[in-house]
């Protein structure tokens, strides 16, 4: 049986910070909460938090988040002794070790599943999560990789105990910027508070999905285009209202993937599903209606309904009207079954749908859309 733990050292003294990085608020808990619930949620049962500085206080925490503290004597000599405390804390029986430092708290859950499910099925040494080529945290660490590391005389920490493996080592790449990003300053940790949980990618998640699915080059400028026309009908509609009611960078992550499951049956189904799997909730729901809707009249205009008109709003990257976007469909599927009263009936809600958005904006939203893709 595959047994996985996880150690998180949190031993520093947070000197660049100013602050004790693994007690800082973050979400509902602080930054060392969120970390042991990475791995609480993906059912790893033995979670060791390596103290430090501020021993009582972290440990505390530790104990509240379901975590077991252990405490590194020696932990003004660096991170490597801290990682040797948190190895020598770990079961006989575990098979593998997630290593992760506990000011990188903002990777998402399902990425700790996507690594343990690797590691259970392919058994490596080393296992990193990399990001647009760059290696990230948390790397899950073979057992047998612990003589050698027990053994080395710290001499580059780690770090050169894992070149030496560099042959054993696999990589699983990632749509998640977190595994790349650390608290190391005051502004770090301002940006983690501004994006942490956020259910949609950013702009270079969305680079690294796409480089994941290797779609055709055309697919990808049509996104990009359709993130256009979002960004300026968000930006109208919220100065139209006067309020921030839609928002902005959740609208442009779900345009720039709203086609990624291009390829296959029910794309839109197959793309949403794809971003659940990473995380992207918030996306994924926009995502799986931009093919067909219909939205109440005592509803409000949310993300879903500005990425589902933009995408009706431009072919390939450029600028088109409704009408013609949905008649090139019926010119080309007519002939099947049921096909044209199926996309007659779309052609309709899409209508009642651009009426809504230019009555609230005050101006025609095809016309939006031409200006955008100028």
């Amino acid at each position: 049986m595959i047994r996985l733990a996880a150690v998180i050292p949190a031993a520093g003294l947070s000197s660049r910070m100013g602050r004790c990085k693994p007690l800082l608020p973050l979400g509902r808990g602080t930054v060392l909460s969120r970390c042991v619930d990475l791995f609480r949620n993906n059912r790893i049962d033995q979670i060791i938090v390596v103290t430090g500085n501020n021993r009582d206080e972290v440990s505390a925490e530790a104990f509240r988040a379901g975590a077991k503290p252990v405490h590194n004597e020696r932990f003004k000599q660096g991170m490597f002794s801290s990682v040797l405390t948190g190895i020598g804390a770990l079961k006989n029986d575990v098979s593998a070790f997630f290593l992760l430092p506990a000011d990188t708290p903002l990777i998402r859950p399902e990425t700790i599943g996507r690594l343990a499910e690797t590691y259970r099925n392919a058994r490596p040494a080393l296992l990193y999560p990399r990001f647009l080529d760059e290696r990230g945290h948390p790397p899950v660490i073979g057992r047998e990789l612990l003589g050698d590391i027990v053994g080395h005389d710290g001499a580059g920490g780690l770090r050169t105990v894992l070149q030496r493996h560099e042959a054993a080592a696999m990589d699983l790449d990632t749509p998640d910027a977190g595994t790349v990003i650390d608290l190391d300053h005051p502004e770090d940790y301002g940006q983690a508070l501004a994006c942490f949980d956020a259910q949609y990618p950013n702009e270079r998640e969305c680079r690294q999905l796409w480089a994941m699915r290797g779609l055709p080059e055309h697919v990808d400028e049509h996104c990009r285009a359709v993130a256009a026309v979002t960004d300026a009908l968000c930006a109208r509609l919220n100065a139209r209202n006067g309020t921030s009611a839609l928002n902005p960078a959740l609208a442009r992550g779900a345009a720039l993937v709203h086609d990624i499951g291009k390829g296959t049956r029910h794309h839109e189904a197959a793309g949403a599903a794809l971003l659940r799997s990473h995380g992207f909730h918030a996306a994924a729901d926009i995502v799986a209606g931009h093919f067909d809707l219909t939205l109440a009249p005592d509803q409000p205009i949310t993300e879903k309904e500005v990425v589902f008109l933009a995408d009706k709003l431009v072919r390939c990257h450029s600028p088109v009207a409704l009408d013609a976007r949905y008649l090139e469909k019926l010119a080309v599927h007519r002939h099947e079954p049921g096909a044209e009263e199926a996309i007659l009936g779309r052609l309709e809600r899409a209508r009642n749908l651009l009426a809504r958005f230019d009555g609230e904006l005050g101006e025609s939203a095809e016309e939006v859309a031409r200006l955008a893709l100028a």
